[in-house]
């Protein structure tokens, strides 16, 4: 899967948040106050996230494309963060949230909740 810019993750998020089917005009339409794109530049974005295999068109209406998603944002973040790992020297969960703490990106709170998930999820401190 390849990485995408800035510019397409404000798109995809739009296609996430929407929950259904999407075309070109409602991506226009949910634009944030800031973006002030034309309709040439989003058509030209949907079509690099298609081609990209980030969303498919699932339906035509005359020259009107309908998109979905092709995977939720959860597992984008997931892929994301493990080639993010993978091309760095943070190769171990440990590691990432070691240095998540050091640079203060992470709280003792997320920790405190981090802990609490994987006890509720059977996961122990002898569980490796």
């Amino acid at each position: 899967m390849k990485q995408i810019s800035e510019s397409e993750m404000i798109v995809m998020k739009i296609i996430w948040g929407a929950g259904e089917r999407i075309t070109s005009n409602y991506v226009m339409d949910h634009l944030p106050e800031e973006v002030s794109w034309k309709m040439t530049t989003i058509t030209t974005f949907l079509s690099r996230l298609a081609a990209k295999e980030m969303i498919t068109i699932v339906d035509r209406m005359g020259r009107t494309n309908f998109y979905i998603p092709t995977l939720t944002e959860e597992e984008y973040s997931l892929h994301t963060t493990l080639n993010t790992m993978k091309g760095s020297s943070l190769t171990s969960i440990k590691n990432l949230i070691a240095s998540l703490y050091e640079t203060n990106d992470i709280s003792k709170k997320n920790i405190a909740a981090l802990k609490e998930w994987l006890q509720q999820d059977g996961y122990d401190s002898d569980h490796k």
